[in-house]
């Protein structure tokens, strides 16, 4: 995939690639609208690490044509990439094809910070930045491929946990509503993950409120019962032991 980090090679002068939430692509600062097809083959070869084989392309785009067919259809949907892109998104070889180098992946760079604030690497400030709200976007909603739902679980799961750890620090620095915020936006993901709730019941009962937090406790408790047959843990439930 394209180069993690801060590149700036996708600035005026660069090539965009946006899959955080729908998809988009920037050649030069000019956003290039692409046909749904011409999409999906970016997609799939975006969500590679690197080379992916022409066949796996052929196999997962026209799964019912003919070999010879695929591959006649594959040759035409490069050269219309190539066309529209001025051969700076994708490179292909006779076997293989890529996303150039110096592209830059709005999902690449998202990954990047959630690791960063997972390994405790960004200080609690960034969680009232813009920067952040990166971890709340889905990747292509609404696609229902098979690799992009793949890749979406791996992102939601990475995501969820730099939203708790985020949460955590504004709740330990005194940011209830920034904990809020991104313990809420954590729980929209994962319904059934405890620290998000865990979170937000803390932040309400440190501000006094007491029946908010009650209520995001018995609300998780009812999910967790009426689907998964669970209870909630036994530290979550004495966050109110005082209370009683």
């Amino acid at each position: 995939m394209g180069n993690e980090g801060t590149d700036e090679t996708g600035g005026a002068d660069g090539v965009r690639l946006e899959l955080l939430p729908s998809f988009r692509c920037q050649v030069g600062g000019r956003e290039v609208r692409l046909s749904e097809g011409i999409c999906s083959l970016v997609v799939m070869v975006a969500l590679e690490e690197t080379w992916i084989a022409r066949r796996t392309v052929q196999a997962r785009l026209w799964p019912d044509a003919e070999p010879v067919g695929a591959a006649k259809r594959l040759r035409q949907a490069l050269w219309r990439v190539r066309r529209e892109t001025g051969g700076r998104l994708l490179e292909a070889t006779t076997g293989h094809i890529r996303l150039v180098q110096d592209v830059r992946v709005d999902l690449c760079e998202a990954r990047s910070l959630a690791r960063s604030v997972i390994d405790r690497k960004v200080p609690p400030e960034p969680a009232r930045s813009a920067d952040t709200g990166v971890l709340g976007r889905e990747l292509l909603h609404g696609w229902t491929d098979e690799k992009v739902e793949v890749v979406r679980v791996q992102w939601d799961r990475l995501r969820v946990l730099a939203l708790e750890r985020l949460a955590e620090q504004s709740l330990a620095s005194g940011g209830t509503v920034d904990a809020l915020e991104l313990a809420g936006t954590a729980a929209a993901v994962d319904a059934f993950g405890e620290a998000p709730h865990r979170i937000m019941a803390s932040a309400h009962l440190g501000r006094g409120d007491h029946a908010s937090a009650w209520r995001v406790y018995t609300g998780y408790r009812r999910l967790l019962k009426r689907e998964l047959g669970l209870e909630p843990s036994t530290g979550f439930s004495e966050l109110f032991a005082s209370l009683r």
